[in-house]
């Protein structure tokens, strides 16, 4: 991107991702908002934002907002975003929370909830397909995605320990080639 956008063009957008998202399919929402909507940044970028937000302790969606902010409005935009993305979601969650502890969990709130958390986990699946496709460019990459998912998966390893071991893994095997 060449010339970073206004601070407050980024806080509606994500104060928008905020109201609208939903967990775990933050990033969905951050990805067609960002990437295929706006075109405000690469598929590739993006990646690489979610990336780091991933590594980074805390929660990935403030993380996510915080990079992602930095890239497109610089420091301003990394606060406005956060805060945009943390209060809406903050208020929905003292509201809803207001409400079970006023009603319970009943069947019909329960039913929500499943329908709601199907919907999410849709949302996850196609935006990492969507993702996959400019990360996934090479056998080794390929490879890399293979071995983490198998090995958090099916064999239940420490996704911590990991996430460590495939980092340093997959920057030996992309390490720049030595001049001759």
């Amino acid at each position: 991107m060449a010339e970073p956008l206004s601070i407050a063009r980024v806080v509606r957008a994500f104060a928008l991702t905020g109201i609208l998202s939903i967990g775990g399919g933050r990033a969905a929402f951050f990805y067609d908002a960002l990437v295929m909507r706006r075109r405000w940044m690469r598929a590739e970028e993006f990646l690489q934002d979610f990336t780091l937000a991933q590594l980074l302790p805390g929660a990935t969606f403030s993380n996510l907002a915080i990079t992602l902010g930095h890239r497109l409005a610089g420091v301003g935009g990394a606060f406005g975003g956060l805060l945009a993305v943390i209060v809406p979601g903050g208020v929905i969650l003292v509201v809803l929370a207001a409400i079970y502890l006023a009603r319970g969990l009943t069947p019909d709130v329960a039913t929500l909830m499943r329908g709601m958390s199907a919907a999410v986990v849709g949302l996850v699946a196609v935006t990492t397909l969507r993702m996959a496709r400019p990360a996934l460019v090479s056998a080794r990459a390929l490879a890399i995605a293979a071995v983490t998912f198998v090995a958090v998966g099916p064999l239940r390893l420490n996704t911590p320990v990991v996430i460590v071991v495939m980092t340093v893994v997959g920057l030996w095997l992309h390490r720049p080639k030595p001049a001759r």
